[in-house]
């Protein structure tokens, strides 16, 4: 599939895959707007690290989901 549009995101994301060092992305904004399908498709569901938030939730449930995720990867 091909992404249309969101050429400045992009261009972000090309940047940070073609940097020297390692990076961290963190994508928010309104839901149902094209964040997860614009991250999988641009880098081809190919991660080291993924975590999606969770709807309706508060920061103590998010940081918590957050940590569950990164202690799976390791």
């Amino acid at each position: 599939m091909v992404i249309t549009g969101r050429i400045k995101e992009q261009n972000a994301l090309k940047r940070i895959v073609e940097s020297d060092k390692a990076e961290f992305v963190a994508v928010f904004g309104r839901r149902r707007v094209g964040k997860t399908f614009l991250i999988r498709e641009f880098f081809n569901n190919k991660f080291t690290f993924y975590h999606t938030g969770m709807a309706n939730t508060g920061m103590e449930i998010q940081l918590h989901s957050f940590n569950a995720s990164l202690n799976i990867y390791g």
